[in-house]
C-alpha cells in the first residue's frame, strides 16, 4: 500500500498537540487507509475469482483426460497433488478473505484505531504472501515429480521436460521474486512505520 504522507508529515501529525489532529488531515490519514484496504481487497477479490476460475478449468480437463482414459493415475497419480494442493490453499485464501474485516468509512474512527488496523492489515497481507512463498516451496518438488512421471509413460519427450523445465522455473522465479519486493520493500517499510507512529501516540499519551 502506498503512503502519500511520507514518514516525517505523519510524525509532525502525530506531535500535534494532544494528538489532536486538524479535521482534514484526519480525513487525509483515514482515508488514505481506507483506500488502500479497499484497493487491496479489489485485487484479492480478482486474484480470486482468476484462480478459481483456472483451477475449475484444469479440474474439469483432468477428470476429462482420465474418464478418456488419456491419463491413467496409476501411473500419474503425481498430478493429483498437483491439482489437490493448490486447491487447498485457495479455499483457505477465500475463507481468509471473507473473515476479513471490511474496511470502515472515512471519520468513523479514530485516528488511532485506523493505524491499528492497518497494522493489523498489514500483517495479514504479510502472512498471506508468505502462504503463497510456501506454496512455491511445496509445489517445486511436486512439479518434478510430476514431470518425471509423464516422461516415463512417455507423454513428453526429453525436449519438452526441458523446455517445461525452463517455463515453470522462470514463471516460478518471477513470481517468487515479486513476492519478495512487495515483502521487503512495501510491507516491512510500512510496519515501521505504522508501529513508530503507534509508539509515539502511547508516548504522548
Amino acid at each position: 500500500m502506498e503512503m502519500n504522507m511520507n514518514a516525517n508529515e505523519m510524525h509532525s501529525a502525530w506531535n500535534s498537540h494532544r494528538n489532536n489532529l486538524p479535521p482534514e488531515a484526519q480525513q487525509r490519514l483515514v482515508g488514505q487507509f481506507t483506500q488502500q484496504t479497499i484497493r487491496r481487497r479489489r485485487f484479492q477479490t480478482f486474484w480470486l475469482i482468476h484462480t478459481f476460475a483456472w483451477l475449475t478449468i484444469i479440474t474439469v480437463l483432468g477428470i476429462a483426460a482420465v474418464l478418456t482414459g488419456k491419463t491413467r493415475l496409476a501411473h500419474e497419480w503425481g498430478l493429483l497433488p498437483l491439482l489437490l494442493i493448490p486447491w487447498a490453499f485457495a479455499i483457505h485464501f477465500l475463507r481468509w478473505f471473507l473473515r476479513a474485516a471490511l474496511p470502515t468509512t472515512p471519520g468513523e474512527l479514530p485516528v488511532t484505531e485506523s493505524l491499528r488496523l492497518a497494522l493489523v492489515s498489514n500483517q495479514a497481507q504479510q502472512t498471506h504472501l508468505k502462504l503463497v512463498a510456501g506454496l512455491f516451496a511445496i509445489m517445486i518438488p511436486v512439479l518434478a515429480m510430476t514431470l518425471c512421471q509423464l516422461y516415463a509413460v512417455g507423454k513428453v519427450s526429453a525436449n519438452d521436460m526441458v523446455s517445461m523445465t525452463v517455463f515453470f522455473g522462470a514463471v516460478l522465479g518471477l513470481s517468487a521474486a515479486g513476492i519478495a519486493v512487495r515483502y521487503f520493500a512495501r510491507l516491512l517499510p510500512q510496519q515501521r512505520q505504522l508501529k513508530t507512529l503507534l509508539a509515539a501516540m502511547a508516548d504522548e499519551g
